[in-house]
C-alpha cells in the first residue's frame, strides 16, 4: 500500500474550507483540565521543580498573609524571583522521558489496567500515539515481515506499515445484521496470523466502538502464543466505555505480558491531542531499540508538557469515570440526529465515534463514500470520513464516521443542520 495524504485531515481542511462542522477528525473543540493545563503553565514558568512550588504558592489567593492581593500580582512576585534560576524543565530530557513521569505512568497503569510496568526498562514516553507505533514497529518488525491488521482500521495503521516494509494481512471485523455487533471470525484470524510477526490491536476501537471482550481477548492471546505474535496494542480511548462495556489490556491475560506492547497517549482522554506526550510499554528485552527508534526520529516529547502530564495522571478516580458518562451524553445528542437524517448506526459501546451506514440517506445513499462526505460538506455544512478510508480495498463503501467529541454545543449545531437539510441531490 503505497503512503499518501492522510484523509481524515484532509476532511478537516475542507470542513474549514467549506465552513463545515468538523465532526471528521477524531478531535474535540473543549479544554484540558485544570490541572493539566496549570501544570504545564508551572512548568514553563517555574523551570524547575523547585519553581513549580513557588509558583503553586503564589497561585493560591486565599493563603493567609496574602494582604488580598490579585494572583496574578502574586504570579509576577514569584516570577520575578524565578528569573536567573535554574531551568530544567524548558531543556531536553531523557529522550525515553522524564523518571517522574515514567513512574506515574506505571502507577497509572497498575491502577487502570492491573499491571505495572517497570518505569525503568519497560516505559518509554514517546511523542503522541502515532510515533509511539511508529518506533514499535520499526523496532519490532523486520522488512518483509507480516503485520496483521484489523480492519476496519485506523490509516495510520497499514501507512505505518507501507514506510517500515511490513506486509500487512487483514482481518476483518463484519457488523451483524441481526444485533449490530461488530465480530471476528477466529478462523481467518488464525489464518491471518500464521508466520507473522506481529498484530495490531485496537480496543475500544476505531472507526466502530467496538470494546474486545473478555472470550474474544483470549481468542486473539491464544493465536498470538501459538504464532509467538507480538501484539501492540492501542489503548488510547481506554474510558471511554458505555453500556457496562469495559476495557481490559490484553498484557493481563496468562503468558501475554511479554509478548505485548501497550501504547497510550494522554490525548483523547485529556483533551489535549495537540500536545503529543504518549507511552510505549513493552517487554524489557524490545524496550532498548523501540528507545533507540525513538531517539532517532524525534529525541523526546516536550518536557514541560511531560511534568505536565504527570498532574493529569494522577488525578482521581472521578475524573476519569466522568469521561464516559460526558461522552454517553454526546453519543445520545447525534445518534439521534443521525437516525432522524436516515443514517443507521449500531451503537458504539466504546471510543467516540458513529460508523454509520448511509445508503438509507436521501441524495447520499448511491453515491461514493469521498462524493457521500463531500455531499454532506456542501449541502449539510457537516464533515465526516468517507468509510472505505477504514479498508485495504473492497469494504466500507456503506459507511461514514463522525466523530461525537465536539463540545454539547457544537454538536447540537450539527445536529439542527443534518436534520433542517433535505440533503438536495446533485
Amino acid at each position: 500500500m503505497p503512503v499518501s495524504e492522510s484523509v481524515i485531515r484532509r476532511m478537516t481542511r475542507l470542513a474549514a474550507e467549506h465552513g463545515a462542522i468538523n465532526l471528521a477528525q477524531g478531535f474535540t473543540d473543549e479544554p484540558p483540565p485544570y490541572a493539566l493545563v496549570w501544570g504545564a503553565i508551572a512548568a514553563l514558568l517555574g523551570g524547575s521543580d523547585a519553581g513549580i512550588e513557588r509558583l503553586d504558592r503564589a497561585a493560591v489567593t486565599d493563603s493567609p498573609g496574602d494582604g488580598g492581593r490579585d494572583a496574578p500580582v502574586l504570579l509576577r512576585e514569584a516570577l520575578r524571583g524565578l528569573q536567573g534560576g535554574r531551568d530544567e524543565l524548558n531543556q531536553y530530557s531523557y529522550p525515553f522521558g522524564l523518571p517522574g513521569l515514567r513512574r506515574a505512568i506505571a502507577a497509572y497503569t497498575a491502577r487502570w489496567s492491573g499491571f505495572e510496568p517497570d518505569p525503568e526498562t519497560e516505559t518509554t514516553v514517546v511523542l503522541g500515539s502515532t510515533e509511539g507505533l511508529a518506533a514499535v514497529l520499526a523496532a519490532a518488525g523486520r522488512r518483509g515481515d507480516g503485520l496483521v491488521v484489523i480492519e476496519p482500521f485506523h490509516e495510520m495503521y497499514p501507512a505505518q506499515a507501507a514506510v517500515f516494509g511490513l506486509t500487512p494481512r487483514y482481518v476483518r471485523l463484519r457488523e451483524s445484521a441481526r444485533d449490530g455487533a461488530w465480530r471476528l471470525d477466529a478462523d481467518e484470524l488464525r489464518r491471518a496470523a500464521a508466520g507473522a510477526r506481529l498484530l495490531i490491536l485496537n480496543s475500544p476501537h476505531n472507526p466502530t466502538g467496538k470494546v474486545f471482550d473478555a472470550s474474544e481477548l483470549e481468542t486473539l492471546a491464544e493465536v498470538a502464543r501459538a504464532e509467538d505474535l507480538i501484539v501492540v496494542t492501542d489503548e488510547i480511548y481506554e474510558h471511554i466505555v458505555f453500556d457496562g462495556a469495559r476495557h481490559r489490556s490484553i498484557a493481563t491475560l496468562p503468558g501475554m505480558r511479554e509478548r505485548t506492547v501497550v501504547v497510550n497517549s494522554i490525548s483523547k482522554t485529556a483533551n489535549a491531542t495537540g500536545w503529543r506526550v504518549g507511552w510505549v510499554l513493552a517487554p524489557a528485552h524490545l524496550t532498548p531499540r523501540i528507545r533507540a527508534v525513538h531517539d532517532t526520529l524525534v529525541i523526546q516529547a516536550p518536557t514541560p508538557l511531560q511534568r505536565a502530564a504527570v498532574e493529569l495522571l494522577a488525578l482521581p478516580e472521578a475524573f476519569f469515570h466522568g469521561l464516559a458518562r460526558a461522552y454517553a451524553g454526546k453519543r445520545a445528542l447525534l445518534g439521534d440526529a443521525l437516525r432522524a437524517a436516515g443514517f443507521r448506526i449500531s451503537e458504539p459501546h466504546g471510543a467516540y465515534y458513529f460508523f454509520a451506514d448511509y445508503r438509507a440517506v436521501p441524495a447520499v445513499g448511491q453515491l461514493e463514500p469521498m462524493a457521500a462526505a463531500l455531499h454532506l460538506i456542501e449541502h449539510a455544512g457537516v464533515a465526516a470520513v468517507p468509510g472505505d478510508n477504514f479498508y485495504a480495498a473492497d469494504g466500507g463503501d456503506r459507511y461514514l464516521r463522525f466523530a461525537f467529541c465536539r463540545s454539547r454545543d457544537t454538536l447540537a449545531a450539527a445536529a439542527r443542520r443534518l436534520r433542517a437539510s433535505v440533503l438536495p441531490a446533485r
